[in-house]
């Protein structure tokens, strides 16, 4: 799921990375590897400010920002600012208070 800036186009067919605020990212058994090491690389090589991922079996999001830290291949690198499986609040991307329970994936 992506989250993108205000003011695109709705005729717009593809999506530039300088358009999207938020990657989430659903882990399910057959993507966890995939969701929790080669996307988050994807995403940051990219420049996507933001990243959350959500883990099921039970419940838990991981929020991330793309900070100053830099990597072994000289891309920046995602912080992460915050985790919870019962309330996440966050004032980046945007303000949210967040219960995990009401998450269903």
């Amino acid at each position: 799921m992506l989250l993108c800036r205000a003011g695109l186009p709705s005729d717009r067919s593809r999506l530039r990375p300088a358009d999207v605020v938020l990657a989430v990212e659903v882990v399910s058994p057959g993507t966890r590897r995939v969701d929790r090491f080669a996307k988050p690389g994807e995403y940051a090589a990219a420049g996507i400010p933001f990243y959350w991922r959500i883990e099921q079996d039970p419940v838990h999001l991981y929020a991330y920002r793309l900070g100053d830290r830099i990597g072994p291949g000289g891309e920046r690198q995602y912080e992460l600012v915050a985790d919870s499986a019962e309330l996440i609040e966050l004032t980046e991307p945007f303000e949210i208070k967040l219960p995990i329970a009401d998450v269903t994936p």
